[in-house]
Parts: C-alpha cells; sequence; structure tokens
C-alpha cells in the first residue's frame, strides 16, 4: 500500500515537472524546414521562398554566391518548377532578397502562366537532394494576407509535385487527398523517429530494464500511450510546452532510466536521489543569476521528484514496479518533443485527423523497425561478442547515462 502511495506522489510530482514548462510554444530538434508562401491572381503566381539560415549554409551554390539569399536563389531557381498543360510557367520576376525574421532567410519571385482556370504543377526538389528529411510547408491563396480560405500542402522527398486548381469562391484546390495526406505524415513520422537519436536512445533503455521480451513490449506501449496523448494535445494546441525544458527533461528521462537498474541493485538510489537533488539545488541557483529558460518552477520540480524517486526505489524490485508508470510519464514529455515538427508545419485543415493518426503511426512503424531486430537477434550476436568483466548491459546503460546527462546539461544550460 505504501508503495502505490509513494508511486502516485511520484506521478504527481513528475506532472508539476511537467506542468512547469508549460509556458511557451513547442519546438523540437532542429529539423530541416523551409516554407514558402504563394498568391495566385489568376495568370500569375507570386511566391515567397523562406529557409533557416543554417539550411542556406549548407548548400553548395554558397560557394560561388555572394551571400546566403542569393545561394538561396539559385538554389531554388534551378530546383524549382512550374508547369501548365504540360509547359514550364516563365519565371516573370527573377528571386530576390526579401525581409525575413532572425536566423531565417526569405526570397520573392514572380511566375507568369498562360491560362487562369487550368491547374498548375509545382515540382520542387529544392532541398531534397541533400537532406531526405527536409520538409517543405506551403500555403497557397488568392489573397495576399491571412487568406481563411487558403490552402496548405507537404511536400517531402517523396511526395515532390502537388497540382493547383483554381475553385469557386476565388479559393485554391490542391490535388491532396485523405490517402496522400495520411501517407506522407506518415512516412514524417517515420523519418521523425528514425532520426530522432534522443528518442532511440530512450527506448534502448526500456530494452535494457525490459528484462523479458513481454516485459519490454509493455513498456514500450507505455511509452506509446503517453507520447501518443501529448502528441495530439500539442499539436492541437491544447497545451503548450516550453521547448527548453521539454529537451532538457528527454535527457533526463535517458539518463535515469539507465542508469536506475544498476543503481538500484547496489541500493544507491537514495543517496542518489538526494545528490542530485542536492546538485539541482546549485546549479538552478547559478543558472537563475546568469538566466536559464527552464525557469524556478522546472528546477524545483526537478528537486522534489530526485527526492522522492530515490527514496521509493530501494531494490531492483521496486525499480521494475515503477517501471510501466514511469514509461507512461516519460512518455508524456516526449510526446512534446515529437509534436516540435508538426506545430513547425502546421496541421492541413481539411485532413487535420488523417495527419496526426499518419504521423502517429508512422512514428509507432519506425520504432518496430528499429527495435524488432535487436529484440530479435540483439542475444545471438551478444552471445558471439567476448565476455567482458561487466556485462554488456551494465556498460550500455552507462554509455546511454553519459549520453543523457549530456543532453540534459547541453539544453538545460545553454
Amino acid at each position: 500500500m505504501l508503495l502505490r502511495f509513494n508511486a502516485f506522489a511520484l506521478a504527481l510530482v513528475l506532472a508539476v515537472v511537467c506542468l512547469a514548462g508549460f509556458a511557451a510554444p513547442v519546438a523540437a530538434h532542429n529539423k530541416s524546414l523551409s516554407f514558402s508562401d504563394w498568391f495566385w491572381d489568376g495568370r500569375n503566381l507570386h511566391v515567397s521562398f523562406t529557409a533557416p539560415a543554417r539550411d542556406v549554409t549548407l548548400l553548395p551554390e554558397v560557394l560561388t554566391s555572394q551571400g546566403l539569399n542569393q545561394a538561396l536563389a539559385i538554389h531554388v531557381q534551378k530546383h524549382l518548377r512550374l508547369e501548365q498543360v504540360n509547359t514550364a510557367c516563365r519565371l516573370d520576376r527573377d528571386f530576390e532578397r526579401a525581409p525575413a525574421r532572425k536566423g531565417y532567410v526569405r526570397i520573392t519571385a514572380r511566375f507568369a502562366c498562360f491560362n487562369d482556370t487550368a491547374p498548375v504543377e509545382i515540382h520542387n526538389h529544392a532541398f531534397f537532394n541533400l537532406a531526405r528529411s527536409h520538409v517543405h510547408f506551403a500555403r497557397l491563396s488568392t489573397q495576399k494576407k491571412d487568406d481563411p480560405e487558403s490552402t496548405e500542402v507537404l511536400f517531402t522527398a517523396s511526395q515532390r509535385m502537388h497540382r493547383i486548381t483554381p475553385a469557386d469562391g476565388g479559393r485554391i484546390e490542391a490535388s491532396v487527398t485523405f490517402g496522400e495526406n495520411f501517407l506522407s505524415h506518415f512516412w514524417l513520422g517515420i523519418d521523425h523517429i528514425v532520426t530522432g537519436y534522443d528518442h532511440l536512445a530512450f527506448v534502448f533503455c526500456l530494452l535494457l530494464i525490459g528484462g523479458t521480451k513481454r516485459q519490454t513490449l509493455f513498456l514500450i506501449t507505455g511509452f506509446t500511450l503517453g507520447h501518443s496523448i501529448t502528441l495530439a494535445l500539442a499539436v492541437l494546441g491544447v497545451v503548450t510546452a516550453n521547448p527548453q525544458a521539454v529537451e532538457a527533461l528527454i535527457g533526463f528521462s535517458i539518463a535515469l532510466v539507465a542508469a536506475e537498474r544498476i543503481l538500484a541493485r547496489n541500493q544507491l538510489m537514495p543517496v542518489t536521489g538526494m545528490g542530485l537533488a542536492a546538485g539541482f539545488f546549485i546549479v538552478s541557483f547559478i543558472a537563475t543569476i546568469f538566466g536559464s529558460g527552464l525557469g524556478l518552477g522546472v528546477w524545483a520540480g526537478l528537486i522534489l521528484f530526485c527526492l522522492a524517486y530515490g527514496q521509493i526505489i530501494r531494490s531492483e524490485h521496486d525499480a521494475l514496479t515503477l517501471a510501466p508508470l514511469m514509461t507512461v510519464a516519460f512518455g508524456l514529455i516526449h510526446g512534446f518533443g515529437f509534436a516540435g515538427l508538426l506545430s513547425d508545419i502546421g496541421l492541413p485543415p481539411g485532413n487535420v485527423a488523417g495527419a496526426l493518426v499518419g504521423f502517429n503511426i508512422g512514428i509507432e512503424v519506425g520504432q518496430l523497425l528499429v527495435f524488432i531486430p535487436l529484440v530479435v537477434f540483439g542475444p545471438y550476436l551478444l552471445e558471439e561478442l567476448p565476455t567482458p568483466p561487466v556485462k554488456w548491459a551494465d556498460i550500455a546503460a552507462l554509455v546511454l547515462t553519459v549520453f543523457g546527462v549530456f543532453l540534459f546539461v547541453s539544453r538545460a544550460l545553454f
């Protein structure tokens, strides 16, 4: 009974940690993204193309151009093509520099098409040949500002062409069906999890603490439940989270889950919890003086969590008993990290369900593609390796702990 009460208290403290971070829009990893706004006045398509400056610096055109704006203009002009009735639309006004917010590069141009009713095909190959995971978000309208009837489409490495058509009421319709929208976000979800090294590291931790295949599957299911909830809530705008707190807590979750079995086996969790709490107290004081995006609420939550968790986990049995609850709780945090990409590009207004479900299923399929081979063939591979003085699982746990600590410190303080 006492353990159950402590587990409830632990979940409550963890919820406080999460809620303390709900102060800013969700943001996640530095994915490769670009954006464009299209305005169709009947014959001409006006385009505004925006990309992060860090992505533009990777373009080969940077070596032969004068500045990032010119490099982006040359690259986009070579890789963006518009066609109408199998005839290329003419670039009526070359790409030129336009004002952009800090950290971004923006260029504008105008394409001249010869028919005001025929569909126009937009072929976009910009950035995709350099980064397969690149995502481009395009908004199409017939008004220059704040068009409530705008159409939004997603370009990915596997979906580089969209066909747009003028519709009744001055709107633009894109040839994106529910199935196409589902599939584009499905592949986006797979790519997001496969390239999300911190999320993969956490699931590696679950493989270490799961013990049996059944326990591992149970823990991964709990992780899925947790991140699915916050992914949907964050993307739909029900809740928002402090991005720095989310990213730091993801690193913290990796370090804690990787280290707890070794510490619990040696009855070191109580002293570790107190040590971490003292360390967080000192760091929070320093971070407050020099400035930190986490805020005192998050630091206070971490201190309370470490104290409570250290007192609850006194043996390996306690760690296994609380593992399902902790997996769900940390899954809630990781869900905000998953939500960052969809929050950046937004959901298509007419296909919210298809996009959200496709993205979430893609994440789960990506996890399975990575970890089913490890679960099935991992034990056989370990048998072929020489036996070290320390268990292979403990070596992996140590590496993941160091990795989690590095992520937490770098994201919390820098």
